[in-house]
């Protein structure tokens, strides 16, 4: 399912070196937030991952599915007032897998998130 338009809009988006930033909003009305948790919202780490997802996808032209997470350290919840940034970083492109670290800041540029990820890219 994606969730870009709907559960989350990129603000912005800028090209680093090796990788790129996407700043996004989060939806506070959507309904994930009525049962994850009521009274008190968090996005749901599969969201943060699948958010990381379409923004790799976008930028990079393909479709992707996950491979492998090597590792996913969560250091502070998400709520949906936040305004999260990704950073892709570590780029690269071999035998039809693309790896890639994807940190998650929160406004201030403190670490919310960080993801060792590896994707099949699948053509479209």
């Amino acid at each position: 399912m994606k969730l870009n338009g709907d559960f989350f809009e990129v603000l912005a988006q800028e090209s680093l070196e090796n990788g790129f930033r996407c700043h996004v909003s989060l939806n506070a009305e959507h309904t994930i937030y009525q049962a994850h948790f009521p009274g008190n919202p968090i996005t749901p780490g599969v969201c943060l991952l699948q958010i990381a997802t379409e923004l790799l996808e976008q930028h990079e032209g393909v479709c992707l599915q996950l491979h492998t997470a090597d590792a996913i350290k969560f250091r502070k919840p998400v709520t949906p007032d936040m305004r999260p940034t990704f950073v892709f970083t570590g780029l690269n492109h071999e035998a039809g897998i693309l790896a890639v670290i994807v940190s998650v800041e929160d406004e201030d540029k403190s670490p919310i998130a960080k993801m060792s990820l590896k994707f099949n890219v699948i053509d479209k």
